[in-house]
């Protein structure tokens, strides 16, 4: 393996008989992006893909969190002019095609993604299928973007074959001249672990913990242990899945999957999280065993520079150091039973289940977007349904029915402001609250710019186009939303009245109990006192008697009756006695 002078793209070089295959791996992805950017680096991926297809050409790409990676195979000609066609798209790139493009990227069907749930929407939170910012980029902006990220320095083009390939690509210099960073990965933004009702056909258990080749080993016993009990032994899944995604080179994403299905859903999820659950505290020596013989059978293979190449060209990317492929397998060899439960533990810790059945699964609370405190404003009640929207200094608050959900504008990840004059106010938590003028009787569109517009970055504002305003309904629907409401009132406030009595009743009861122990006091008290003062009255009588004594005990014990009959009198009156008398 080789490396190239750092002037131009670094290259890397592993021998390897038989079809050519090259790649160019550049440190981007999504989580360079905002909400309001989202999907500026997959469109510009795609109009350079757009200048270098061919048919019958073997080419894919892919966006990650940090890493997007182009991969060619065909000859080594047709793997060099590939390379370096898309060199020069991306330092001019042909912009023309952008609305096809746009178009296919947002036909692109959302996977469910996790991401959100637990980083916001927000760096590593957007996920490969948030899209939104393609109708804020302008053309020059994705010029730009092209030439800043996608430079000589912020890239490493690697070649395996059998003959190393003359690549002189003509990316763009980029403005430091240095790999650029990837973003801190922040911690959760919910505390973990937790469950997302995220629907889907699935259970996943998503984690993020370091980036070690013990993880894999942990991947492989899970896979193994999972396939075995809902596979094998009760027929519950065809389908088990582990994998391993790199986010800042330091810490990776680990998402362990199975397939439901509906009959046995319930029993399949109870056991996935039995068997994660499980490793934490016990691992079998056959099981370790058997993952560890499976990783290892791939160092076997010959052309072990080959295989790892483009794991080498990211990490050199991340600024990680590069193991030799006899580094990579002494590594595994070494991972213990105990590290693979001192991991499991990690991800478990670290864990967000996401599962289309029931709640409540790992004893953890399930997530809700929006739930923060509701937020005092003026009042726009919907005409449609039972809704209404609170908007203040601060932000919004959507009532709906008994639900509320609220955005603040200091945690805002985008507002889309569409061409008639609606908005919708998007949280970094996912949460959504819509404004539309039309289903407002008091809402006009002039009123949104003070409202709302003013209180967000004009950098957060995706101007998103729609056919029309949703239209006004008819009368009918507004009656029916207008009883909703007022059925929905008189309902809180009937529970109002019912917690206040309960609260009062509540209340008078620890008024009673407290009124019974000062009785028992003031009773004790006189009894005290009366049996003080007649044993100073015999010894008076005795001629051994003195005044000082009775002149204290004497008031103290009519102040202790008359305590104990204004308690007994008050207890009365609290349990109903005038009430009695009255009937």
């Amino acid at each position: 393996m080789t490396a190239t002078t750092p002037t131009l793209a670094r290259a890397l070089y592993a021998q390897r008989p038989g079809r050519t295959v090259g790649g160019l791996v550049f440190r981007v992805g999504y989580a360079d992006e905002t909400l309001a950017t989202s999907g500026t680096t997959a469109l510009v991926v795609a109009l350079a893909l757009r200048a270098v297809e061919r048919p019958g050409l073997d080419i894919s790409a892919s966006v990650g969190p940090t890493v997007t990676h182009v991969r060619v195979s065909a000859s080594d000609e047709r793997v060099r002019s590939t390379l370096r066609e898309l060199a020069l798209a991306l330092a001019d790139l042909p912009v023309r095609h952008r609305a096809t493009e746009t178009r296919a990227l947002e036909e692109r069907t959302d996977d469910g993604a996790v991401q959100p749930w637990r980083f916001g929407l927000r760096s590593y939170g957007l996920g490969p299928s948030q899209f939104l910012g393609l109708h804020r980029v302008t053309d020059d902006e994705l010029r730009a973007w092209a030439r800043d990220r996608f430079a000589a320095a912020n890239a490493v083009v690697w070649v395996t074959g059998e003959t190393a390939l003359d690549l002189d690509l003509a990316l763009p210099a980029g403005p430091t001249g240095a790999t650029l960073p990837p973003p801190e990965v922040a911690g959760p933004a919910v505390p973990l672990p937790a469950e997302a009702l995220a629907g889907g056909s699935r259970v996943l258990w998503d984690a993020v913990v370091p980036d070690t080749l013990a993880l894999t080993v942990l991947a492989e016993v899970a896979r193994r242990a999972l396939f075995q009990g809902l596979r094998q032994d009760r027929g519950w899944t065809y389908d088990v899945s582990t994998v391993i995604g790199t986010l800042d080179g330091r810490q990776a994403n680990l998402q362990i999957a199975v397939g439901l299905r509906p009959e046995t859903a319930a029993q399949a999820t109870g056991e996935f999280l039995d068997t994660l659950g499980r490793l934490r505290f016990a691992v079998a020596d056959d099981e370790l065993q058997s993952a560890r013989a499976h990783l290892l059978a791939a160092f076997e293979e010959p052309h072990q520079d080959a295989m790892w190449l483009h794991d080498d060209a990211v990490l050199t990317l991340l600024g990680r150091a590069v193991p030799a492929a006899d580094e990579r397998r002494s590594a595994v060899a070494r991972v213990t039973a105990e590290d693979v439960r001192a991991l499991a533990r990690q991800v478990w810790d670290s864990g967000l289940l996401v599962t289309p059945v029931g709640s409540g699964w790992a004893g953890t609370e399930v997530l809700r977007s929006g739930t923060g405190e509701p937020l005092p404003g003026k009042a726009f009640e919907r005409v449609d349904v039972d809704a209404t929207i609170r908007v203040g200094e601060d932000g919004a608050t959507l009532r709906d029915g008994r639900r509320t959900t609220t955005v603040r504008f200091d945690e805002t990840a985008a507002l889309v402001a569409y061409p008639d004059g609606g908005r919708l106010l998007v949280g970094l938590d996912g949460a959504r609250v819509p404004f539309e003028p039309t289903l407002h009787d008091d809402l006009r569109v002039a009123d949104l710019g003070r409202l709302v517009d003013e209180h967000v970055d004009a950098a957060l504002v995706v101007p998103v186009p729609r056919p029309a305003a949703p239209e006004r309904p008819d009368q009918e629907v507004i009656k029916q939303a207008s009883q909703a409401r007022a059925a929905r009132e008189v309902d809180e406030d009937g529970l109002a009245r019912t917690t206040g009595l309960l609260a009062l009743a509540v209340g008078k009861v620890v008024v009673v109990l407290a009124l019974v122990l000062v009785l028992l006091a003031a009773i004790g008290g006189t009894l005290v006192s009366g049996a003080v003062a007649l044993g100073e009255v015999g010894a008076w009588l005795d001629g051994d008697g003195t005044w000082d004594t009775l002149a204290v005990v004497l008031p103290t014990g009519l102040v202790s009756a008359g305590v104990a009959w204004l308690s007994y009198r008050a207890i009365l009156r609290l349990g109903g006695e005038d009430k009695g008398k009255t009937d």
